[in-house]
């Protein structure tokens, strides 16, 4: 069971009102950036999650940089201040920027003083010509404007699939790919993932979002492997890594080079490894010669000569014992033989998300499957999938195809009031699905 306490190298989430950040808790003092404002999170070390943390300024407010202080509730600013009157419409009121009869210099020295965002809000609302004068609406308007600006209470919330998903989405969706968390339910429904089987997963671009997910519903302490497989040096683990998994959970995932676990599998050896060791005996050789020839370029008496002689044969001597030593060799190459022995058992499940042509990948892959079990393919676009659909169902080796696209849309919905939202990215890829025959 994870801890339910905050602990220095666990990757923890900010919330603060709609605003999420990701990130690692590296030190007790760690200091970040939470939008233009600085804030110290030392003290919330030993702290159980969701607890809030009330922001106080350490130098000042108009430096922006605050500590946090453990609080027990969150005040909103509509809740302290009472609003009694209210106008009928806006018809009458002018933006001309003489409402305010407090200047730039007497709200900032105000910020400074109060030690409430209530009390900054409220002495705004008293010296305001038009405020009394708006409707309801706008004055609830006008409130949560300055909550959002004003608010000083922020949340530390643990990382869950739900979270990293839609974190990483609303920052940026190219770098995972437009996963979004509905598509990601999709794959692991569609992929019929089980806590005792063994998955297969080809990721080229989704930051370790799809493994995160996988490897989440095989769950602790069960009998299922995951074999992720992509296309460079190293895996993309941020999303991964995000999950705070146990080290005996964590093991469970082998990320393997796509190219290396197959000559692995088919050759048996890595074919890289006598020839690394050759190139090693030989550039030691090299140097020896050239070792060697700047001795003898030098002035020096017959006895001295002779002497470097005799340590040379010595060096070579212990040279060529040394070179005999095998190398050690590195994680990947374990890995590699770890998951051929896994895909020899043949495997429950292949999960394709890639941003190459899915063709060639699908047809290596997919002999690793063993017969009636599903796949399921996700492309950012649909022409790939379609081709790869017209393919497929001219050959019987699979059955049930599918081609779906997730889209959704997005309402606010508010009191009296319900309409999309204005700013919202509905698509989130296509799936292509089915089962493997034999």
């Amino acid at each position: 069971m994870a801890s339910n306490e905050i602990c220095v190298g666990d990757y923890l989430i900010i919330h603060k009102q709609k605003y999420k950040k990701l990130l690692k808790f590296n030190k007790p003092n760690l200091i970040v950036a939470v939008g233009r404002d600085t804030i110290n999170l030392d003290g919330i070390e030993g702290c159980p999650y969701f607890s809030v943390f009330k922001m106080i300024s350490s130098s000042g407010k108009k430096n922006r940089e605050y500590s946090l202080e453990l609080t027990q509730e969150v005040i909103n600013i509509k809740d302290e201040i009472d609003v009694k009157t209210s106008g009928n419409d806006n018809r009458n009121i002018f933006d001309d920027g003489r409402s305010q009869k407090l200047s730039a210099a007497e709200i900032e020295e105000l910020k400074v003083d109060s030690s409430k965002a209530s009390d900054i809000v409220e002495t705004l609302i008293i010296n305001s010509n038009t405020f009394h004068s708006k409707t309801e609406f706008s004055q609830e308007k006008y409130l949560r404007k300055k909550e959002k600006k004003y608010f000083e209470y922020i949340q530390i919330i643990r990382p869950n699939l739900r979270i990293v998903t839609e974190v990483m989405y609303k920052l940026e969706p190219g770098k995972i790919q437009g996963l979004r968390t509905d598509t990601l339910s999709q794959i692991i429904t569609m992929a019929n993932v089980q806590s005792e089987g063994n998955h297969l997963l080809y990721d080229s671009g989704s930051n370790g979002l799809l493994a995160a997910a996988l490897l989440s519903a095989i769950g602790r302490q069960t009998g299922g492997k995951l074999v992720h497989m992509h296309p460079g040096n190293m895996s993309q683990k941020q999303a991964l890594l995000a999950m705070n998994f146990k080290e005996e959970h964590l093991n469970r995932c082998i990320s393997v080079n796509v190219y290396s676990a197959l000559r692995q599998y088919y050759q048996g050896c890595d074919t890289n490894e006598h020839s690394s060791s050759d190139s090693i005996t030989l550039k030691r050789k090299a140097e020896d010669t050239l070792e060697s020839k700047s001795k003898l370029t030098k002035t020096e008496d017959a006895d001295s000569i002779n002497s470097n002689i005799q340590n040379q044969t010595l060096d070579t001597n212990n040279i060529n014992c040394d070179s005999k030593l095998e190398p050690k060799k590195p994680k990947w190459h374990f890995d590699n033989i770890a998951a051929s022995l896994v895909l020899k058992e043949k495997m429950d499940s292949l999960v394709i998300a890639c941003k190459e042509d899915p063709k060639n990948i699908f047809n290596e892959l997919v002999e690793f499957v063993k017969p009636g079990r599903p796949f399921v393919i996700y492309y950012s676009v649909a022409e790939p999938l379609q081709q790869l659909y017209m393919l497929l169902k001219s050959q019987s080796n699979v059955a049930a195809l599918k081609l779906t696209c997730n889209w959704m849309r997005n309402y606010q919905v508010l009191p009296d009031r319900t309409h999309p939202e204005v700013m919202m990215n509905g698509a989130s890829g296509f799936l292509l699905t089915g089962y493997v025959l034999k």
